[in-house]
């Protein structure tokens, strides 16, 4: 009798250790909870403003791509949600990003980019929901998918002479982010902070344009729009209260 008590213990232990699975799957989900995270990293703009332009009465077929204005940005990006579920978290999403500008060739002036001599600076504004679904809630190394939308905003401005003649103009872009795609990998701290890598790529229109020179508004229309967006790649750090 005893010998068979002890085959049934260590039966019992072994299956314990061979499926670690089984014995998370008893244990209690958490309950909903807060979820703040923030991210930052470098963004790559793809696309153009648009297919078409008016600005000041002048038609442009041949607009700038974005990546002829600007090396690309560098976003501060918040996200606050609730997590319905170990697997689930559903929330909005705020990013500021600082845009790095070209310096345009003194060649062409015109081809994109600050000119030479005036002081330029541009700034970006995205607000969005989102939803984001985790792979192995948990483990210690957690993927993650996620898809949103929202609006974003884009303004550009510059300053000082030219031809000794002083300039001050500022041109501003917005639109829907209408495809929002991200993912990326958890690495769990503790049961309630994680870091780790994430990427995300959107798929954007711009629907409106404003412009001003010397604080005038001036015409600005898009008449035939096209696709642009962004690909970041950064790090972002997680808290769950």
């Amino acid at each position: 009798m005893r010998r068979r008590r002890g085959r049934l213990v260590f039966g019992l232990c072994l299956a314990g250790l061979v499926s670690p699975g089984a014995a998370r799957a008893d244990a209690p989900a958490r309950p909903p909870r807060l979820h703040l995270a923030l991210r930052t990293g470098f963004g790559l703009p793809l696309g153009r403003y648009a297919a078409v332009r008016t600005l000041a009465s002048f038609r442009d077929t041949d607009v700038n791509a974005l990546s002829d204005d600007t090396y690309g940005a560098i976003p501060i990006w918040l996200d606050v949600g609730y997590r319905w579920s170990d697997r689930w978290m559903f929330g909005a999403y705020a990013m500021a990003g600082l845009v790095l500008p070209k310096t345009a060739a003194s060649s062409d002036p015109l081809g994109g980019g600050c000119p030479e001599g005036l002081d330029c600076s541009a700034f970006g504004l995205r607000l969005g929901l989102q939803a984001q679904y985790r792979f192995a809630p948990d483990e210690r190394l957690d993927p993650w998918l996620g898809l949103g939308l929202g609006y974003e905003w884009i303004q550009s401005d510059l300053a000082g002479e030219l031809f000794a003649f002083p300039v001050e103009a500022s041109t501003s872009h917005s639109g829907p982010d209408l495809l929002h795609l991200q993912g990326g990998l958890d690495v769990r701290l503790s049961d309630a902070v994680a870091a780790g890598p994430f990427l995300s790529i959107s798929g954007m229109r711009y629907t409106t344009c404003n412009a001003s020179l010397s604080g005038d508004e001036v015409e600005c229309e898009l008449s035939e729009q096209s696709w642009h967006g962004w690909l970041v790649l950064g790090v972002r750090g997680a808290l769950e209260l």
